[in-house]
């Protein structure tokens, strides 16, 4: 992981500076790509000032490439806005499914201004049928899991870019993908999360960026419509599934669909399909450190699917406990989130700030202004409920609200550095 030492800014986001700067005098030699062509990129490409394109998708297929986009526009639509809500596309004028696939390793992105793709940018990962087989019936999965990250992209470096509109993710890493480093960028208005870190992803770097308005809305593929989300099935800004070792530093989050970071293990959904795969890697040792989280219903939260019912994911692993629901049974599976650093962060109008529902996790110098139910939760109910195990070695220390007594609430029996502390 990139040693980084930033500290969050203390601009408003009204006065956060635009991502891409061009100085350069517009060009009237852009590329000749055309719409709804994929450009293979095998060499260091710089696109010349003030061009654009609708509809045009790069593939990053070589080796310690860098793409500038100089400031350029990739549109993914021949629009210049998504269609509204409700509204379908017809086949030939639905969005790109993504600006940017990355298929190698040491490659860097910068300058581009991204909108209105399925996808921004996608960092792609392969595995054969053979390795497929063998996690699913979990023979060997450390040695192969170890190759995959081998042979998965790393060193990616995604710097000074704005992501707008897509309308699924922003920035999606498939598994085992490593050492991706966004920075200085921007990302709103993503119908999903703006970042998803798949299973098995580590070491991965979070810096300096904005992420706004993201995980408000879903798209339908087969109707090729946007719909809302519901407040219950909004999304948070950054998705950790079963991903480690990651660092959020110096970051900006603003009035995301349900929250900012969620930091969770997958549970194995839809196990029936054959194209699913179990989740071994826990979502453990990341650090989330002066970042800001604004206007927010949940800032950070630490095993966010420990008290979620997912009766209707189908999932594959060990049941932890179920009762009697209005709509048949109610499901919940262990969630697994340790070792995580949330440090020195400020959190303002954030309705639950931090969420913890795993052990051993440090919360550290952290910040509360504002209106809110919860700065800090410590519990987990059904946990608690099946296996009588409650959250435990959480270390709380140095945290404040500004000009009043922090609210703090230890739940289900859960301890803070060993000693057990009543429930209010």
């Amino acid at each position: 992981m990139t040693a980084c030492g930033s500290v969050a800014s203390k601009a408003t986001p009204k006065e956060l500076p635009h991502p891409v700067k061009n100085t350069v005098k517009k060009s009237t030699h852009c590329p000749n790509w055309t719409s709804g062509q994929t450009v293979k990129i095998t060499k260091n490409t710089t696109i010349p000032a003030n061009c654009s394109y609708q509809k045009v998708s790069f593939s990053i297929e070589r080796k310690n490439v860098i793409f500038d986009c100089n400031g350029a526009s990739l549109n993914g639509l021949k629009q210049q806005n998504p269609n509204p809500l409700f509204v379908a596309y017809s086949q030939s004028t639905e969005p790109k499914n993504w600006a940017f696939s990355v298929w190698k390793s040491g490659i860097q992105i910068k300058n581009c201004n991204i909108k209105n793709y399925m996808d921004g940018i996608v960092i792609r990962s392969r595995l054969s049928k053979q390795q497929h087989e063998m996690l699913r019936r979990k023979q060997n999965v450390k040695a192969i899991e170890n190759q995959l990250r081998a042979d998965s992209p790393q060193n990616i470096s995604i710097s000074n870019t704005k992501i707008h509109h897509s309308h699924k993710h922003g920035l999606y890493m498939q598994r085992y993908v490593s050492h991706v480093n966004f920075i200085k960028g921007e990302i709103k208005y993503s119908g999903n999360s703006a970042i998803y870190l798949e299973s098995g992803t580590q070491y991965n770097s979070i810096r300096d960026s904005y992420f706004y308005k993201n995980g408000h809305t879903s798209y339908k593929k087969k109707k090729r419509m946007r719909m809302p989300k519901s407040p219950m099935a909004g999304r948070e800004a950054i998705a950790v599934d079963s991903s480690a070792y990651n660092e959020f530093i110096g970051n900006i989050f603003e009035n995301n669909g349900k929250g900012a970071i969620f930091f969770y293990k997958n549970c194995f959904e839809k196990h029936k399909q054959k194209n699913q795969l179990p989740r071994t890697q826990h979502s453990n040792h990341n650090k989330v450190k002066n970042n800001r989280f604004l206007n927010e219903r949940y800032g950070v939260w630490l095993a966010s699917r420990q008290s979620k019912q997912l009766s209707r994911f189908k999932c594959g692993d060990p049941l932890m406990y179920q009762e009697k629901g209005l709509f048949g049974r109610s499901k919940y599976y262990h969630d697994y989130a340790k070792n995580n650093q949330i440090i020195n962060n400020l959190f303002k109008n954030v309705i639950l700030g931090i969420v913890v529902e795993d052990n051993d996790n440090k919360l550290i110098g952290n910040q509360f202004i504002g209106n809110s139910n919860s700065d800090i939760l410590i519990g987990t109910a059904y946990r608690f409920k099946s296996k009588k195990q409650p959250v435990i070695r959480t270390t709380v220390k140095q945290n404040q609200r500004k000009g009043a007594r922090l609210k703090l609430k230890y739940l289900h029996g859960s301890k803070a550095n060993g000693l057990s502390v009543s429930s209010p």
